[in-house]
């Protein structure tokens, strides 16, 4: 009996359909996770930087974005399609100005190589949701090494991406973190689940 690979990941049998732009909404547990942490502490609301305007360049139809603004951050949100939130129309590997003071998206899997580089000329904090794997490609060791990341926050749970929603969820994410100016090293910490 053959054994599809997406069936020994976890994924669903018998289609490779993926949903259009990549667009996986992301649930507010998420982000919420993401702004309890010593990397929002230090970027988003020290006494320093209280409260900067976060750019969310991904926006969708603004899960991520409202998460955030529950906590009181300022928020631009764009996005590339027109999902009903936000300044649609914005494609952000073509935008050469932050809108923000720190940037904070699920970006489309197949663009996160694009959106870690062309985030990372900015030199403002950011912090990107990836699959849980995507730093084990061999290819992406020099972007690793390039970017320096400061701080990898591992989901401890699987939360289900919309449309998934509803459906018993299958992939590990993680929070990659980075500061204005690249780190010689990175830590790794576990992330509990937030309301």
């Amino acid at each position: 009996m053959a054994v599809k690979a997406s069936t020994i990941i976890g994924g669903q049998s018998g289609s490779n359909d993926r949903v259009p732009a990549d667009y996986y909404a992301t649930p507010a547990e998420v982000t919420h996770a993401l702004l309890c942490t010593r990397w929002a502490e230090e970027y988003l609301f020290s006494d320093e930087r209280a409260f900067t305007t976060v750019w969310e360049p991904a926006a969708g139809t603004g899960e991520m974005a409202e998460a955030m603004k529950d906590r009181g951050l300022p928020v631009v949100a764009t996005e590339l399609h027109d999902r009903g939130y936000g300044r649609t129309g914005v494609n952000f590997l073509h935008c050469f100005e932050a809108e923000g003071g720190a940037i904070i998206t699920n970006p489309p899997f197949s663009l996160a190589v694009d959106f870690i580089r062309h985030a990372r000329m900015f030199r403002v904090p950011f912090a990107l949701l990836l699959k849980a794997t995507f730093w084990n490609a061999a290819t992406r060791r020099k972007l690793f090494e390039d970017t320096g990341p400061q701080v990898i926050y591992p989901l401890t749970w699987r939360p289900a991406m919309a449309p998934d929603r509803g459906k018993s969820a299958t992939l590990d994410f993680i929070w990659t973190c980075w500061g204005p100016e690249p780190k010689g090293s990175c830590s790794f910490r576990p992330l509990p689940r937030r309301a």
